[in-house]
């Protein structure tokens, strides 16, 4: 059962042992897992609030900071911080996306400017600063004392996505890569849709290893099941079974394919 507690912009939730949700003002989502020793917080949303002080009032020790990927919506909030583990591959996407000025566009785009929110979500941007971004590699583990998490490169929605293994728990972050709501796929920096299979393949090869899948976008926690489905749906796209439906959103325009609970937005012109 959730913990639920509501600090300003934030709303948080105790959704595992020592494992908080952290739910930003941008329909954002994060995690903070507690360990004996260190805390480790799973991204850090638009940036918009402060998130640093959210952290501090749950724990005390010292806190890695660890983005699955580099979209706004999961690396935003890096300046609240003094380092971040990121993969190299998605420094550049980072760079380019998570200034000051495109995550107001991305708020215009996302709400529009005659929200009444609008205002208010732009006066909570936390303003890019100089941090220290640390690179992951694949096969790091993150040690919080009594509680480690393997890093598995999983690419796809960006060249650089990770999810987080907790074996011993039984516990897998997935970022974007695993998610109820539509993996992207049709941007112009995702890879080809066989990459993505292929990862989704080799987080299938470890199933034996999580029973826990705690996504980069509600709802949370999902059942393993969205694993399979999310294959299902890239086979059936990549065996031409039919053609997605067209679909919009703010960042552009793909054909969507559901298989299940699985959806996959995706661009005709990159599935090899």
């Amino acid at each position: 059962m959730e913990v639920k507690k509501d600090r300003g912009s934030f709303k948080t939730a105790l959704v595992g042992e020592n494992i908080w949700s952290i739910d930003g003002p941008a329909n954002d989502l994060m995690y903070l897992v507690i360990g004996s020793r260190k805390a480790m917080l799973v991204d850090t949303g638009m940036g918009i609030g402060d998130l640093a002080s959210i952290t501090g009032s749950l724990t005390r020790l010292p806190v890695v900071v660890v983005n699955t990927h580099g979209h706004p919506d999961h690396a935003g909030g890096n300046s609240n911080f003094d380092e971040v583990w990121l993969s190299p591959e998605d420094e550049p996407i980072m760079r380019m996306m998570c200034t000051d000025e495109y995550r107001v566009n991305d708020i215009k785009m996302i709400i529009g400017e005659t929200s009444p929110d609008f205002q208010h979500l732009v006066d909570g941007i936390v303003r890019s600063r100089p941090y220290k971004i640390l690179p992951i590699q694949p096969g790091k583990i993150f040690d919080l004392g009594d509680r480690q998490f393997e890093v598995l490169k999983t690419p796809g929605h960006t060249p650089g996505s990770i999810c987080l293994l907790n074996a011993g728990e039984k516990i897998i972050f997935t970022g974007d890569s695993i998610v109820e709501t539509p993996v992207w796929l049709y941007l112009k920096h995702s890879n080809p849709l066989t990459v993505f299979h292929h990862s989704l393949k080799k987080i299938k090869a470890r199933e034996n290893d999580f029973k826990t899948l705690l996504p980069g976008h509600r709802p949370t926690p999902m059942e393993r099941k969205q694993l399979d489905d999310l294959i299902h749906c890239s086979e059936e796209i990549l065996t031409g079974v039919g053609t997605g439906k067209p679909t919009h959103t703010f960042a552009g325009d793909g054909l969507l394919w559901v298989h299940g609970k699985g959806q996959i937005i995706y661009d005709p012109e990159k599935l090899k």
